[in-house]
């Protein structure tokens, strides 16, 4: 089958499956409570594989994920293909390559599910998929499909009702509170701290129409400068060269990470015009190691020099406020829109989500 075609057919069984969901009241599985599980993890990573796997195996049902998971051809039909933008037409939240990530280059069985940080619920996966292997059913497929589809469209009503309306403020006394409260309450493994200060410096230079490109607020935290191919988490950039350099972390940034930074510094350089020679961390005075050279101020810690790459820290909180005090007023305004459209976003941490609401109530 073709690959148009391929993803044609698993699009039409999504849509049917989610009109079957919307009709059923009720659903009587032999795995209602895993699905449940499943849909509620942390990682919605867990809940694609299973979409995958259904979608494929009602294509084919005699496909076996626990010994040839790549046979799902994951990448085709999730990443570039019909399941991912199901998800994103129905709100509901999902990864830009969840299967892939999770799956790590290994079939669907129970030597991986003991590998995954929540093994409970990928033996839960493992468990529903080999269910299915076994029955070879496609009625069975297609019911358990509806039932993971019906409870995947309850999840996006639910993470729906955590977008609250807010008016938009310029305010940089009160913008400076709001960052704070969510770096702190919030960091969402440091993707927090990363995209507000991302923001305030897309707002800032656009704001002022400087012509400074700013790169890497679409990015999570967890992404590495060696996967994303890039010196930095976030970079000022103009045509064919990077201004400035930032890390930003609410984490300590010790020796181990300066040694990750400097290699990816060092690869970037061989095959740059514009060697990179100073990088900016903004962190908390925790995240700090032994500077050898003291700053003077609550803005600036130190420096730390390793090899030809000079690491200046700076007070991220301190670098917020002056931020936010030297862009005008339409900048604040920017940041303000970026940032409330990105706690609204269905992909944003529902942690994130509630720290917003109890800022705003």
């Amino acid at each position: 089958m073709r690959t148009t075609e391929r993803n044609e057919e698993i699009t039409k069984y999504l849509v049917f499956m989610r009109q079957a969901a919307i009709e059923q009241d009720t659903l009587n599985t032999p795995y209602e409570n895993e699905l449940n599980n499943i849909v509620a993890a942390k990682e919605p990573s867990y809940r694609e594989v299973l979409l995958c796997i259904i979608v494929q195996m009602l294509l084919n049902p005699s496909l076996n994920a626990s010994k040839d998971w790549y046979e799902f051809n994951p990448r085709g039909i999730y990443d570039n293909g019909p399941v991912k933008q199901f998800l994103l037409e129905n709100g509901i939240p999902h990864t830009k390559s969840g299967p892939l990530n999770i799956s790590k280059a290994a079939n669907i069985n129970m030597a991986w599910a003991e590998r995954r940080r929540s093994p409970e619920i990928a033996n839960q996966v493992f468990t529903i998929s080999s269910y299915l292997e076994t029955h070879n059913s496609f009625e069975e497929i297609q019911t358990i499909g509806i039932s993971l589809i019906k409870k995947l469209l309850n999840e996006a009503v639910r993470v729906q009702n955590l977008t609250i309306e807010v008016p938009p403020s310029e305010d940089p006394v009160f913008l400076v509170y709001i960052c704070m409260q969510l770096i702190n309450n919030a960091p969402d493994a440091g993707n927090t701290p990363q995209k507000i200060a991302a923001m305030l410096l897309k707002s800032y230079h656009i704001s002022l129409h400087t012509g400074v490109t700013v790169t890497g607020e679409n990015d999570r935290a967890s992404v590495t400068s060696t996967t994303s191919k890039k010196p930095g988490d976030i970079n000022e950039e103009g045509p064919g060269i990077i201004y400035k350099v930032y890390e930003i972390t609410v984490k300590p940034f010790d020796l181990n990470r300066i040694i990750d930074s400097y290699d990816c510094i060092t690869k970037y350089n061989a095959e740059c015009i514009a060697p990179i020679h100073e990088i900016i961390v903004l962190c908390r005075p925790e995240d700090c190691p032994r500077l050898d050279n003291l700053g003077y101020s609550n803005f600036y810690f130190g420096r730390f020099t390793y090899q030809d790459v000079i690491y200046y820290y700076w007070n991220i909180y301190e670098w917020i406020v002056s931020m936010l005090q030297r862009m005008p007023i339409e900048g604040r305004l920017l940041f303000f829109t970026n940032l409330s459209g990105y706690i609204s976003d269905i992909n944003t941490s529902e942690i994130v989500k509630i720290e917003w609401q109890k800022i705003f109530t």
